[in-house]
């Protein structure tokens, strides 16, 4: 609908596009023969901005001129339509009506509140930056743009959520991003019908390849840092107004192994933790079933003495290892979930004391063995020092079906496991490109974290357009 040449009529269009909202408000004051009338929600602009950029300009310009040269608002817009003026009003800006016109004027009066950029609450790191994104779209972008100084950084605005409007960025480097995996990204975020966006949750499960995978197959970061070597790599974030996260696609299994501690010190110590991670992330799935395994079908497989004293813990133990293990995993998950949602001085307490006094209880009343306490306790410590959240709730699921398939085969249950957790990684896909591979084929940065001057390719997922990372000169060095 478009606007009309009175004020009046115009307020009350708006009203009601506003669903008779309460904050609507609208002022009028004139300046030489012009009436104008102002129109705004209160709860989104700043007064100030408005009293000093808008309304004392015009008074001072009562000579005809426009309202682009008169007022000093850098987000400026003209519009005849009501809708899109409505839209301005929900964003925050101020809509100018000079009485006996139909054109709108749209100026940028938003109010900002916005925390400070703190340090990173999930992906805490000994060396490098400590700055981490927030909730501002504008602020994350900024962030990024001063690590990546060059105008090859592409941002693509998105509006998704039929009633949310969620305000989405993507960004990539045009120089690298491959454009067939930006074109499907594209396609897939364009597919998205949904009344609003609760991001990155809705997100990742809206555009991921296979609903029903284990593994994370998007990269979750609240790092600016990171973000800016992902891009580096071709690959594409994903930035969401209200959300303090990044998505990056398309990433490999190993991706979430990774920190960004290991670029900080030399390569040999970069992969010893870098392995280290790797083996703790095997041992988190499988310890449990490896031991109900061992205890149950192959005894005889342990060292003697330690055999005696597995025996001696179990002796007046009622419940089967398969129960005591998926008893114990259960707890754990208890304690996790209860000192996650609970306040942080109370939630340290009932982790400490829940732990202390559940693992002494279980143990001194014969429903646990002091060993599988022990077994537990290093699994849980094991899926601790995965970085990745999302991929430490793989951790912690994969570890069930694992324990009851090792209590039904015994130890060729346990071999089972990883072969079909092996070939469901083998077939998972990101963006249509393969998630996993051995990282045995001369890839650089996989479980390994390889010298610096051997990174002479990009990462295989990435399948950027230029591929080359280090140059090699004629003598053959980087």
């Amino acid at each position: 609908m478009k606007a009309d040449i009175s004020s009046e009529i115009n307020e009350k269009s708006l009203l009601g596009l506003l669903s008779q909202s309460s904050d609507f408000k609208s002022s009028d004051f004139s300046a030489g023969n012009r009436h104008y009338r102002l129109f705004y929600v209160d709860t989104m602009i700043e007064p100030t901005v408005v009293q000093e950029h808008v309304i004392r300009p015009l008074l001072h310009h009562s000579d005809g001129s426009s309202i682009r040269e008169a007022v000093s608002i850098l987000e400026y817009g003209e519009t005849e339509l009501l809708s899109d003026a409505s839209n301005a009003l929900i964003e925050g800006k101020t809509v100018v009506h000079i009485e006996g016109e139909t054109k709108l004027y749209l100026l940028g009066t938003d109010l900002k509140k916005e925390r400070s950029v703190n340090i990173p609450v999930n992906e805490r790191v000994l060396r490098g930056s400590n700055e981490a994104l927030i909730e501002n779209l504008n602020t994350n972008l900024n962030l990024i743009r001063k690590l990546i100084a060059t105008p090859d950084l592409a941002v693509k605005y998105y509006i998704l959520g039929r009633r949310s409007n969620t305000k989405v960025a993507v960004l990539y480097l045009s120089s690298l991003a491959n454009e067939k995996v930006l074109k499907e990204f594209e396609r897939r975020l364009g597919l998205i019908d949904i009344d609003y966006v609760e991001a990155p949750g809705f997100l990742k499960e809206l555009i991921h390849d296979r609903k029903l995978a284990l593994f994370p197959q998007i990269l979750v970061s609240e790092r600016p840092d990171r973000v800016r070597s992902n891009l580096m790599d071709g690959k594409i974030a994903i930035l969401t107004d209200g959300s303090p996260d990044c998505l990056i696609v398309p990433v490999s299994f190993w991706a979430f192994l990774q920190s960004p501690d290991d670029y900080q010190v030399t390569w040999l110590f970069g992969s010893v933790f870098r392995l280290f991670r790797v083996v703790c992330f095997i041992l988190a799935i499988s310890l449990p079933g490896a031991y109900v395994a061992l205890v149950t079908f192959d005894p005889r497989t342990i060292p003697f003495e330690i055999a005696l004293t597995v025996q001696s813990s179990m002796q007046y133990v009622a419940m089967p290892p398969v129960l005591e293990a998926i008893f114990m995993m259960v707890t754990l998950e208890l304690l996790r979930e209860a000192s996650v949602r609970l306040s942080s001085p109370i939630g340290q307490t009932i982790g400490i004391v829940g732990g202390i006094v559940i693992g002494t209880v279980v143990v001194q009343s014969n429903l646990v063995s002091t060993m599988m306490v022990v077994v537990i306790a290093f699994t849980a410590i094991a899926s601790f020092i995965i970085p990745s959240y999302e991929m430490s709730i793989a951790a912690r699921i994969l570890p069930y079906p694992i324990i009851i398939l090792s209590s039904i085969f015994g130890l060729i249950g346990l071999e089972l496991s990883f072969l079909l957790v092996i070939a469901h990684l083998a077939r998972l896909n990101t963006m249509g490109i393969p998630y996993f591979y051995s990282g045995l084929n001369g890839e650089e940065d996989t479980f390994l974290r390889s010298p610096l001057s051997s990174w002479k390719k990009r990462p295989k997922e990435s399948v950027a357009k230029d591929n080359t990372r280090i140059k090699v000169t004629e003598d053959g060095n980087p």
